[in-house]
C-alpha cells in the first residue's frame, strides 16, 4: 500500500508539473499571439496611412478626401453648412521649368505646412492633384470660409524657401458651401468654376460660387 501510495503521489507530482508547464506554454503562446496581432494591427494602420496619404506632402490624397467628404455629407444634419474650397498654386509650371522639379516639390511641401497651420482641428486638407489642393471645413459659413482662404493666401505669399530664389508665391481659391442634400460632384464643380474665375481675374485671389458674377 505504501508503494502504491508513493507511486500515486509521484504520478500526481509529475502530472502537476505537466499541467504547470502546459499552462506556461499556453500563456507564452497567448502573449506571442497577442504580440503578433498588435504587430499586424500596426502594419494595417501603416498600410491604411499609405493608401490615404500623399507621399510628397503628407496630406490626404484625392481618393481619401472624396471618401471623407462623402461621409461628412451623408452625416450632415439640417441647418449645418460646410465650406469647400479648391486651391491652385499660381504659375507652378513656371517654377518647375525655371528652378526644377525639386524646387516645385519644396513649394508643394511649403504650402502643406502653411495650410496645416492655418486650419483648425477637424478641417480636412488634401492634395487633389498636381499643384491643386482641396479643403473641407465642417460647420462653416461663408464668412469663415472666406476668412480662412484669405488667411491661407496671405500666409503663402510670405513663404520663404530655404536655398531657393523663388519669389512671388501666390495661390488662387474657388469657394462654395455644402448644404444638406448637396451633391459632392456638383459642389466640386461649383468650386472649380469659382477657381477658374479667380485665375481669369488675375490670380492671387479667392472667388466664391455665391458671388454675383455680373456685379
Amino acid at each position: 500500500q505504501v508503494c502504491i501510495l508513493a507511486m500515486v503521489l509521484a504520478w500526481l507530482v509529475i502530472y502537476a508539473r505537466f499541467v504547470q508547464v502546459s499552462r506556461q506554454r499556453m500563456r507564452q503562446r497567448r502573449f506571442a499571439l497577442q504580440a503578433h496581432q498588435d504587430t499586424l494591427r500596426g502594419m494595417m494602420r501603416q498600410l491604411e496611412d499609405l493608401v490615404a496619404t500623399d507621399e510628397l506632402t503628407g496630406l490626404f490624397n484625392r481618393r481619401h478626401f472624396l471618401r471623407l467628404a462623402s461621409r461628412e455629407l451623408a452625416e450632415m444634419e439640417p441647418g449645418v453648412v460646410h465650406g469647400l474650397a479648391l486651391i491652385d498654386l499660381d504659375h507652378f509650371k513656371r517654377i518647375n521649368d525655371l528652378h526644377g522639379h525639386a524646387a516645385g516639390d519644396q513649394v508643394l511641401q511649403a504650402f502643406a505646412g502653411v495650410a496645416g497651420a492655418c486650419l483648425r482641428d477637424g478641417d480636412v486638407l488634401a492634395r487633389y492633384g498636381g499643384e491643386e489642393f482641396v479643403v473641407l471645413l465642417p460647420d462653416c459659413d461663408a464668412e469663415r470660409l472666406t476668412a480662412c482662404c484669405e488667411r491661407l493666401r496671405i500666409a503663402f505669399t510670405d513663404v520663404e524657401l530655404v536655398g531657393l530664389n523663388v519669389r512671388s508665391l501666390s495661390l488662387s481659391a474657388g469657394m462654395t458651401l455644402l448644404e444638406l442634400g448637396d451633391d459632392l460632384d456638383d459642389a466640386l464643380q461649383r468650386a472649380d468654376q469659382a477657381l477658374y474665375r479667380a485665375k481669369r481675374d488675375g490670380r492671387n485671389r479667392c472667388a466664391a460660387a455665391w458671388e454675383n458674377v455680373d456685379a
